[in-house]
């Protein structure tokens, strides 16, 4: 029985919307969200070999990079990138957010696709953005299992050609970061109980993702917005993360690594270790006033600081940009 509240302990870390709480749907896509799912329907989408995917768009009057960005489990593209996105786009970084595969405005939301899906999303839509906006250079982000994503496509070369890549909290709490007696609990529960979901009443611990309650509440009550991981997902999160921290010996783009202090999602000593694989040229940004959710916490207005400022370091000179958008 020891296994149980070990097993909803890491439930709850990595379904870091669980303070938030929502609704145990099943495997299908619940009636509620009928109307609510846009998918490509107002002409925003990110296009995959597997099917358009919803897609957010900042643009700036005078663009000087382009920023794909993957928001983590559960969430969606503007709900993770909105705030951040206003302030990058005033600077001159043009942002497309997109709702990954099984998430927020696609028809797929609550329906997890696999890690596979997921990589072949990314690898297909920075080639969508690089042929939208081939004169500026492209830089991919991504939060958390947005961020686990990321990494994984990076090193297994499925990012050419991008100039950077902006990790942000990123799930790579895998390989031998990861307790065995957690993967061998969620591997058991995959097979007994694939579509059991699980929530924050069902822990014994509480985890707070962010210092923005405020924020928190509202996210609760968004319908397109979920935190609590099947067992099939929770294995699933695993799987994606163990590819990530195995693919980081071969991420030889330019990476930012921003952590935050008081992060109670994904261990810090993971985020440290996956950070000491990388080879290629990196920096680590750790956020004294940050939580898991870096980009609407309170303080969060310093980590888009720290975000935009190193992409604008790698970006096109002012001058160039400037004569492009001419």
């Amino acid at each position: 029985m020891a296994a149980r509240p070990r097993l909803r302990a890491a439930l709850s870390a990595l379904g870091f919307g669980l303070a938030v709480s929502a609704c145990a749907p099943g495997p299908t896509t619940p009636a509620f969200l009928d109307g609510l799912l846009t998918g490509a329907e107002d002409g925003q989408a990110i296009v995959t070999p597997r099917g358009p995917l919803a897609l957010s768009v900042w643009t700036a009057e005078r663009p000087r990079a382009a920023l794909l960005a993957l928001h983590g489990y559960g969430d969606y593209g503007p709900s993770t990138f909105g705030e951040a996105a206003k302030n990058w786009s005033a600077r001159g970084i043009e942002v497309y957010a997109y709702d990954q595969r099984g998430f927020g405005r696609n028809g797929s939301n609550r329906r997890w696709p696999g890690e596979a899906a997921l990589i072949e999303d990314l690898e297909a839509a920075a080639r969508d953005v690089q042929a939208r906006r081939p004169d500026l250079p492209l830089f991919v982000a991504g939060h958390s299992m947005g961020g686990g994503v990321a990494l994984a496509a990076a090193g297994e070369g499925r990012l050419p050609g991008v100039a950077g890549l902006v990790l942000l909290a990123p799930a790579v709490w895998g390989g031998d970061t990861l307790n065995p007696l957690f993967r061998a609990s969620a591997w058991t529960a995959a097979q007994v109980m694939p579509d059991q979901r699980f929530s924050a009443r069902a822990s014994p611990v509480t985890i707070y993702p962010s210092d923005n309650m405020e924020m928190l509440r509202a996210l609760s009550a968004d319908p397109l917005h979920y935190a609590n991981p099947s067992s099939r997902e929770f294995l699933g999160l695993i799987r994606l993360m163990d590819r990530a921290y195995a693919a980081a010996p071969q991420d030889r783009l330019d990476t930012l690594v921003v952590q935050g202090a008081h992060d109670q999602v994904v261990p810090e000593r993971s985020v440290r270790a996956a950070f000491e694989r990388l080879p290629g040229p990196k920096e680590f940004a750790y956020v004294s006033t940050g939580w898991h959710m870096l980009l609407r916490d309170l303080e969060a207005a310093e980590v888009h600081r720290i975000v935009g400022d190193w992409i604008l370091a790698r970006a096109l000179p002012p001058t160039e940009a400037a004569a492009l958008s001419d």
